[in-house]
């Protein structure tokens, strides 16, 4: 870690934090837990969303350890897009995602995703 962590409002943590427990238990498991149960939408049939029932067909044919491989890449692809997100707001200069305590706000966020501390700051 740094030795001068830059100070950060409340807000930056809260709405990284946030972003890391919507990855691990929120929107971005959702699609995964779907994967491992292999039913994408239990709705869904030939006639009524016939995309998603092909899905369903799909997982159907896969085994369960196809499916745990395809259900990790789809948290990835959700982590993915917010570390993106993340490093396009630092370079529009969006405040307060200009740098963050380890570099960027990405770097931060791949931190937290791993049980990462955030650092002492006097605004906290």
């Amino acid at each position: 870690m740094k030795m001068s962590s830059p100070r950060k409002p409340q807000n930056y943590r809260d709405v990284i934090d946030e972003l890391v427990r919507m990855c691990h238990d929120g929107q971005g498991q959702i699609d995964s837990e779907r994967v491992r149960k292999g039913v994408w939408n239990q709705n869904a049939n030939a006639d009524f969303i016939p995309e998603q029932h092909q899905i369903n067909l799909l997982l159907e044919r896969l085994s369960p350890s196809d499916r745990e491989i395809l259900a990790g890449m789809l948290a990835q692809s959700v982590v993915t897009g917010v570390f993106e997100t993340l490093k396009t707001l630092e370079e529009f200069q969006i405040e307060p995602f200009t740098d963050g305590y380890e570099g960027s706000p990405y770097h931060d966020f791949v931190g937290r995703l791993d049980d990462w501390s955030w650092p002492e700051d006097s605004n906290t």
